[in-house]
Order: structure tokens, then C-alpha cells, then sequence
């Protein structure tokens, strides 16, 4: 298993790295406008008081103001870059890695190997954890030193403590896009069905929050996990962390059961 693992995130490597760097760009961009930001906060803050629930909780998350580096960050950053974009990504990511040993028709000759169908689903889905530690280890560092270099100052813990706690989310989504994957043979469709799945969960969560109906966005891994709350006020759910945790291990341990009953004969 950790054989197949190892040369799989050997593969993911590179595209890591690359989104890493497009992440860097992008944080060097966001902070680098700070300042300026900064200094018209009155303004943006009454303009965030005036924006509808939905687009609040959808774009700017749980902060309140634009003006502190942490509010800044979260709405600009982490709250569309982290919940939005990365969970796609990465469930984007998962629906291809059975689904495409499907397509290609190679899953049979792979399962030839002294490996389990359920080792084999577990090993795939554990190819993407390099990875995503890497590209968050490489972003912390960046915004670390970014903010430094615009003479302002963050709690360290905190901002690990988004990275770290991110970590459970986006693995919650992959998981989406590996129980998509083990159930269809097609990778487009894969990706559609989990890429779908992830973002309608988001909007469930949005447009149900704050409302009598907001029980139904329990269900979306966007309730569990909110950037403002732990950068902003250092509010770390532990509760929140465990059922993110839970929901890891229970799609992998539903994609692992589906797959090996399933037939994969061409």
C-alpha cells in the first residue's frame, strides 16, 4: 500500500508545487495590498455591514472587519481560496485517482499485484496527503513572512492553527471525490459528480445559515470549518475538528467497502 502511495504523490509532486506557487503569487499580491486597504477600513467595514447573510457567510466568513490583518487575510484569502477553491480542488483531485485506473482499463493488472482492493483505495486516496501538507507548510510560511514584511504582526499559533485545521476539510472533501470515483468508471464524470457534490454542499451550508432551516447545512463540511473564528478570535472547535476527522474516515471506509464489491472487469 504505501508502495502505491508513495509513487502516487511522487506523480502529484509537481502539481503541488505548482499550485503552491500560484498560491504564493497570489498571497504576495493579497498582502502587499494591505496598506492601502488599511487605510479606507471605515468605508469597506460599513460596505461588509451592507452586503445580504448569504454573501457574507459565503465570501466573507465569520469577520467583522476589514481592517485588522486577520480579517483581511480571511476574507480575501482563506475563506475563498481555502473553502471554496481548495475543496474543489482536491475533490476534483480524488475522483480521478480510481476512476481513472477504471477508464484506462489498468485496474485489473494492478489488482494482479499482492494488493488489496481496499489497500489499493486507501493508498490512492493517502497519494494526495503529501501534497496537501506541502502546499499548506509552503503557504504558511509565505503569508508568515509576507505579513512581517508589511510591518504588521499575526499570532504564529493561529495561523498554524488554520493550516493545520484545513488539513481535516480538504481531506473531507477528497473524500467526496474518491467515493465518486470508485463508483463511476468515467474520470469526467468523477470529477463532475464530486466537484458538484463538494460546491452544493458549500451552498447548502450558505444560503441554511442563520435560518430555521439551518440544520440541513449540518451536513456540509464548510459548517466545521470557519478561518475567522480561529485566526481572528483563536476559537478552535475541537468538536468541529473530530467530525471533519469522522468524516474522513468514514468515506474512505465507504469507497474502500463499495469498491471491493463492485465488479471492474472491462
Amino acid at each position: 500500500m504505501f508502495e502505491l502511495t508513495s509513487f502516487e504523490a511522487g506523480r502529484r509532486l509537481r502539481g503541488s508545487l505548482l499550485l503552491s506557487s500560484a498560491l504564493v503569487a497570489l498571497i504576495a499580491l493579497t498582502i502587499a495590498l494591505f496598506p492601502s486597504i488599511q487605510a479606507t477600513g471605515p468605508d469597506l467595514d460599513a460596505y461588509l455591514e451592507s452586503l445580504p447573510p448569504e454573501a457574507t457567510r459565503a465570501f466573507v466568513g465569520s469577520v467583522t472587519t476589514l481592517t485588522t490583518i486577520e480579517g483581511y487575510l480571511v476574507s480575501q484569502f482563506y475563506q475563498f481560496g481555502w473553502v471554496i477553491l481548495l475543496a474543489i480542488y482536491y475533490a476534483y483531485a480524488a475522483a480521478s485517482t480510481v476512476a481513472g485506473e477504471l477508464e484506462r482499463g489498468t485496474v485489473e493488472m494492478t489488482l494482479t499485484l499482492p494488493v488489496s482492493r481496499t489497500r489499493f483505495v486507501v493508498g490512492k486516496f493517502l497519494s494526495l496527503v503529501p501534497g496537501l501538507v506541502l502546499v499548506n507548510a509552503i503557504t504558511f510560511l509565505a503569508i508568515y513572512l509576507g505579513v512581517i514584511f508589511v510591518d504588521e504582526s499575526i499570532d504564529v499559533v493561529y495561523l498554524f492553527a488554520v493550516h493545520a485545521y484545513s488539513i481535516a476539510y480538504l481531506l473531507a472533501c477528497a473524500g467526496v471525490g474518491l467515493l465518486a470515483s470508485v463508483v463511476f468508471d468515467s474520470v469526467r464524470r468523477a470529477q463532475t459528480v464530486g466537484v458538484g457534490a463538494v460546491f452544493g454542499l458549500f451552498l447548502l451550508d450558505t444560503f441554511t445559515f442563520g435560518t430555521d432551516a439551518e440544520w440541513l447545512g449540518d451536513v456540509a463540511f464548510s459548517r466545521y470549518f470557519d478561518p475567522g473564528a480561529i485566526l481572528a478570535e483563536g476559537e478552535i472547535s475541537w468538536t468541529d475538528f473530530s467530525v471533519l476527522c469522522v468524516a474522513v474516515v468514514v468515506l474512505l471506509v465507504v469507497a474502500s467497502e463499495y469498491f471491493e464489491q463492485r465488479d471492474v472487469s472491462s
